[in-house]
């Protein structure tokens, strides 16, 4: 019993069906409210509830993808029909902002004026090169290090013997002497 016939419905009445915005729209409503679920407007508690829970993650991680995936489980769990990806996706980066305003006053207090200063004076190359904190961070911006290397005679006596593949049995069912 085929899709159409379950629901007495004709075959060509279902090829029309969701070519309507509203019937769309209409079911998508009536599914969710079965399911119990809820649309979150902008405005609503459930994107202020959202904002609050992107700002809090975002104070704690920095990675766009990060809050975005972790946005989309906390919906999930939820049971909010998620935004639009872009809407989410300004979302999270309205939530980075905000934290890195956040973080500057909470920790603004602390720095005194010489610690600023000497800040600003790492962050400036010095085009001699005479200062050593302007050299390591020149070797630092050309050849930035990936992980530490280990010292070579460390590295001899640490290789591990090479692989070997281990052998096959014989197959009853394979033809014998046609090689895999």
């Amino acid at each position: 019993m085929g899709a159409a016939e379950r629901p007495g419905v004709s075959p060509a009445a279902l090829r029309l069906y969701g070519k309507h915005e509203q019937t769309r729209s209409d079911h998508l409503g009536l599914i969710a409210k079965y399911l119990e679920w809820q649309t979150a407007p902008a405005g609503s508690q459930a994107m202020k509830e959202l904002e609050q829970f992107l700002l809090d993650r975002a104070m704690e991680h920095d990675s766009p993808t990060l809050l975005f995936n972790l946005a989309r489980d906390y919906l999930l769990a939820a049971k909010v029909i998620r935004p639009g990806a872009l809407l989410l996706a300004k979302m999270v980066g309205t939530a980075r902002k905000d934290a890195s305003d956040l973080t500057s006053q909470l920790v603004g207090h602390l720095l005194t004026a010489e610690l600023r200063a000497d800040l600003e004076r790492m962050l400036l190359v010095d085009a001699s090169g005479d200062h050593p904190l302007s050299r390591a961070v020149q070797r630092l911006l050309v050849h930035p290090r990936r992980r530490p290397q280990r010292p070579a005679a460390r590295r001899t006596q640490r290789r591990r013997p090479a692989r070997t593949r281990p052998q096959r049995r014989p197959d009853p069912w394979w033809p014998a002497g046609r090689s895999r």
